[in-house]
């Protein structure tokens, strides 16, 4: 009975504490659940800050969206003002008006078309910027939805997961309809902004060929002179506008606005370029400080030679002003000051001209008399300065105030007034003068005519004759003057030429004959080319001469497959004689410089060197017959006949090319050895291409070809080592002391600084017991250009001391004994008498 109770309450007991058990551990498993593994924390806070910085992206495109809604309003309304002002420009070309007004129209146009370049270079980057967003997003968004895909069929992930997973695409969505609505605004705006432009384009072209049509035919238009249209209406007309200008000026409403364009429009970079170019001015500026300083400068600026040198530096901070506002023409600035850069260039390059004239005739006229430049001195400030306030004026009137103003022609007549009586005044003065110049008389009609004709011009009506007139004189005259500092250069550079080259000796100095001949004459051809260009450009042919030229210049010639033309031949000239200039300059460098301590011989240095010259003209022969118009193709039919040449008539070139560059990689002989070549001895003074020149001791030039030295038997004294051995014989009188005649000799050897004691100390030796004489050898080592000059001096030093010691150099001597005559023979003798 309790046996049976006992097996009753075991199993009771258990389920009570399995239910104990399952109580306890049921909030572990719920906690358990509720928190998520690892992973999964780590992808949750991965995407909250995908979405967040997603999130932020939409946000900011959607404020660039904003800002380019607001650039296409603006260039809608930009649009209506350009139609205006293309209507305007499109009346211009039909109402005939004059040349001045269409070539404003032309700068107008190229401002506009400038803004809007940049405008479409800006639009075209943000176009690109915002494409490549929108690829990227796609790419991503795609991705993504590979991802839901895959993360459907995956009952282990965690739908936290997938519903952000949902939430970032949605995010993606709405980024990409914002980024195609951007492009889309972008679109329209490129698409208004080309349209412009080439509108702009289409004007520009008519505006052009109307400027050329009448420029053809305004030389000799009559325009209405200046006292016609100067009446009561025009001057308060004109009063009005300037105090209108001045009023501006002073209060600083032009400023203003000028300030307000720049701060809306102009970038960090416009900034970053203006100090650029700044910058590189000042650093320009300190070049030619420091040139200036230097004594070379200054010694060549003492003589002739140097007065193209004196103008260009003169002339030099004009240039590099003219040189920054031409670059600043060409950037964004000239948007924001098209006219003062515009009114810059042209009065800086009056400047320059006037410059030019007043330091090269400063030069001229001071090589002629004191009296006479003296004169020119006092008068060249006048006209200078008077040409230069008549430009400020003129130029300021005509960019800021009015292109159209009547103070222009007024203040044109004027200046010409006072050129015409400066030109009578400055005469007149030289007419004063004793002994003038006797060209000066026929130069002071011709000036007063230049002058009056002119004046006439202009006051009867044809101003663009007038002003064609005095323009095309003024820049005859300067390029008058430079070709004259030109010519006395040269003259100096001349002279000296012919001081480094002697006809008579047929001696040279450093210049060979031929080459003074071509650059003697080269460079007065060269004067007078670029006088004839100049005087084409003053007098307004350079728009027919210069597009002739270039056509002749560049006209293609066909031969075969080869194109030839004048201007690959002066290219391949130019190489040849760049690559001559470098070869002799690399020679130099390599002489001087860099083999100058290497411990090399004379003649290894010469190797190195004529190898490299080789080296340096097979380059610039190769880049002188591509510049020739020779392509790969004639190349190879070139070297082909040139191998069949070889084969033939150039045989034995070749061979003494090839045994040059033998001697010069071997070294058998080099430059300063002494050889012995058909018993003749000379010292190897080059080797050349096909023949290496030998100078003898006679100072004959021996031209053998360089395989003479490969085939046949050449002696090198100087092979290995300088050293050289050699011997004076001599004999003493019978009877001698030979051991004092030993000493005497060795005592002789070592007096004399010539003779070495490397490789062997001198030696004597009895060689034989001679008919009238005992044979002595002194034998000693030298070097072979002291060998003549060592046995000299020995003998000189042998015949001292043998004087001293009494020892007797014999003559040859003969003993004749006569033997007598027979008896008979004497009778007979006798009877004959």
């Amino acid at each position: 009975m309790g046996k049976k109770r006992y097996c009753v309450a075991g199993p009771a007991a258990w389920l009570v504490w399995l239910t104990l058990l399952l109580w306890l551990c049921l909030p572990a498993f719920a906690q358990n659940d509720a928190v998520p593994p690892p992973e999964t924390r780590y992808l949750q806070a991965q995407f909250g800050q995908v979405l967040e910085k997603t999130t932020r992206e939409t946000a900011a495109l959607e404020l660039d969206l904003a800002a380019e809604n607001q650039h296409l309003e603006e260039d809608q309304k930009q649009q209506e003002r350009y139609h205006v002002s293309m209507a305007f420009l499109r009346d211009l070309v039909l109402s005939g008006v004059g040349v001045s007004v269409l070539e404003k129209g032309v700068e107008e146009v190229n401002l506009s078309m400038s803004v809007i370049q940049s405008r479409l270079q800006g639009i075209q980057q943000r176009m690109e910027k915002f494409r490549q967003a929108l690829l990227a997003t796609e790419e991503r968004a795609g991705l993504l939805d590979q991802r839901i895909l895959e993360s459907e069929s995956d009952p282990g992930l965690d739908p936290a997961i997938v519903k952000e997973y949902r939430q970032y695409r949605e995010l993606l969505q709405k980024k990409k309809q914002v980024l195609s609505a951007i492009l889309d605004v972008l679109s329209q705006q490129n698409t208004i902004n080309t349209a412009l432009f080439s509108a702009f384009e289409e004007i520009r072209t008519r505006l052009q060929d109307q400027i050329k049509e009448k420029k053809g035919g305004q030389m000799f238009q009559r325009t209405e002179p200046w006292n016609m249209v100067w009446g009561g209406k025009t001057w308060k007309k004109e009063w009005d506008r300037a105090s209108e200008f001045i009023k501006n000026l002073l209060t600083g409403t032009l400023l203003k606005e000028k300030w307000l364009v720049v701060t809306k429009q102009a970038h960090f970079s416009d900034a970053m370029v203006f100090g650029g170019l700044l910058l590189a001015a000042l650093a320009a500026f300190r070049g030619l400080a420091v040139v200036r300083k230097k004594p070379g400068f200054q010694s060549l600026a003492g003589r002739r030679t140097g007065y193209p040198l004196i103008l260009v530096q003169a002339c030099a901070p004009l240039v590099i002003w003219i040189l920054l506002v031409h670059i600043l023409a060409k950037t964004r600035i000239n948007q924001f000051f098209p006219d003062l850069i515009q009114f810059l260039f042209a009065f800086l390059l009056v400047v320059l001209t006037t410059r030019i004239t007043f330091v090269a005739l400063r030069l001229v006229v001071k090589e002629k008399q004191a009296g006479f430049l003296a004169l020119v001195l006092r008068w060249q400030p006048a006209f200078v300065w008077g040409i230069r306030i008549f430009a400020f004026l003129y130029l300021f009137i005509y960019r800021f105030v009015s292109f159209q103003s009547a103070v222009l022609p007024f203040l044109r007549f004027v200046f010409e007034v006072l050129l015409v009586l400066g030109i009578f005044l400055f005469f007149k003065e030289i007419s004063r003068m004793e002994n003038r110049p006797k060209y000066l008389k026929a130069a002071a009609p011709f000036s007063k005519a230049v002058g009056l004709a002119g004046l006439v011009a202009d006051a009867a009506g044809y101003t663009y004759f007038a002003a064609y007139w005095f323009i095309s004189w003024g820049i005859t005259i300067a390029v008058l003057c430079i070709t004259t500092l030109l010519v006395y250069s040269m003259q100096d550079v001349d002279q000296k030429f012919k001081q480094a080259f002697e006809p008579e000796t047929g001696s040279t100095r450093g210049i060979s004959y031929p080459f003074y001949w071509i650059l003697s004459n080269g460079m007065y051809l060269l004067i007078a080319v670029l006088v004839f260009l100049g005087l084409a450009f003053s007098w307004g042919a350079g728009e027919r001469i210069f597009p002739f030229f270039r056509q002749v210049f560049t006209r293609q010639y066909t031969m075969g497959n080869i194109q030839l033309s004048l201007s690959n031949f002066f290219f391949a000239f130019l190489v040849i004689f760049v690559t001559y200039v470098a070869a002799r300059f690399w020679k130099q460098v390599m002489s001087e410089k860099i083999l100058a301590k290497s411990g090399l011989s004379t003649g290894a240095k010469d190797s190195v060197i004529t190898i490299s010259i080789y080296i340096v003209w097979a380059v610039g022969i190769l880049f002188s017959l591509t510049s020739f118009g020779l392509n790969t193709t004639s190349l190879a039919v070139v070297f082909g006949a040139l191998s069949i040449g070889l084969g033939f008539g150039l045989q034995n070139i070749f061979n003494n090319f090839v045994s040059g560059l033998i001697l010069l990689f071997e070294r058998p002989i080099q430059v300063g050895d002494v050889v012995e070549v058909g018993s003749i001895w000379g010292e190897v003074k080059k080797i050349n291409v096909r023949a290496t020149l030998v100078q003898t001791y006679n100072n004959a030039s021996l031209i053998i070809p360089n395989s003479e030295f490969i085939s046949s038997l050449v002696t090198n004294w100087s092979h290995k080592d300088p050293y050289i051995r050699r011997d004076v014989n001599l004999g003493v009188a019978y009877g001698s002391d030979t051991a004092l005649v030993e000493k005497l000799l060795l005592q002789a050897a070592d007096t004399v600084k010539e003779v070495s004691h490397f490789p062997r100390k001198p030696q004597v030796q009895f060689i034989d017991f001679g008919e009238s004489s005992l044979d002595f050898r002194l034998r000693f080592w030298t070097t072979v250009d002291d060998f003549l000059t060592a046995e000299s001096l020995l003998r000189f030093e042998i015949d001292r001391l043998f004087r001293e010691n009494c020892v007797v150099i014999p003559f040859p001597q003969r003993d004749v004994h006569m033997k007598g005559l027979p008896e008979q023979e004497k009778t007979g003798d006798k009877h004959d008498k």
